[in-house]
């Protein structure tokens, strides 16, 4: 097994970051063109709606994962990370996150669409976002934690890292579909490798498929 080819939690969060940094460049993006020229049909305006709440979930479960898992490992061994301040910075986002998920409900099929201040709270959770998981990547980088981990190390935090998110990431049938198509093909085959079969092969294409195909 080659270097790059290793298991690295490092490669792992770099994958979740991007799903959640995709995740919110279109969640906001086509709140503008909502916002702008409204919602053509009831269907699409479900998976919107279905989009932003498993990107929410999402972000939720991941932080989650970090603070009961990564950052508990790693204090004693990586002091020069600002762990306090990652975890007050991922308070503040959950606080951002509900507020979004308060203007979401505007969104629902009975209620007027309250598109701008999805949008606003959206804008406001990745303007912290970024330079979050710049310290985040800085730190927690694929050469370090190659040379200070080992292998079966990567594998086991990343595994309960995984478990607890998936156990947080609610609805499993929307969060599971976001998380593989909001990454490119050969960063979404390394996600696969790491799920079992049955959600490859049965439940996101057949189980699920009438419930997430909205969000397309």
């Amino acid at each position: 097994m080659t270097e790059m080819n290793k298991p690295n939690l490092a490669q792992d969060l770099l994958r979740i970051h991007m799903i959640i940094t995709r995740g919110l460049d279109v969640s906001i993006e086509n709140a503008e063109g909502f916002e702008a020229e409204g919602f053509p049909n009831r269907q699409l305006r479900g998976g919107y709606r279905d989009y932003v709440t498993a990107l929410l979930s999402f972000v939720s479960a991941h932080h989650l994962s970090e603070d009961e898992v990564a950052f508990p490992h790693f204090e004693e061994r990586l002091p020069e990370v600002p762990f306090e301040r990652l975890q007050e910075e991922h308070e503040r986002i959950e606080e951002m996150l509900e507020q979004a998920g308060a203007q979401l409900k505007g969104l629902d099929e009975t209620l007027e669409p309250s598109l701008g201040g999805l949008k606003a709270e959206l804008r406001e959770i990745r303007d912290m976002w970024h330079p979050h998981i710049s310290i985040e990547e800085e730190h927690f980088n694929v050469e370090l934690l190659a040379e200070m981990v080992p292998v079966e190390e990567h594998v086991r935090i990343s595994a309960e890292m995984g478990k607890l998110s998936i156990e947080h990431a609610e609805p499993t049938y929307l969060v599971v579909p976001f998380a593989l198509y909001n990454l490119p093909a050969d960063e979404r085959g390394t996600l696969i490798r790491n799920m079992p079969p049955k959600v490859i092969d049965e439940l996101v294409p057949v189980v699920w498929k009438e419930k997430w195909a909205p969000m397309k």
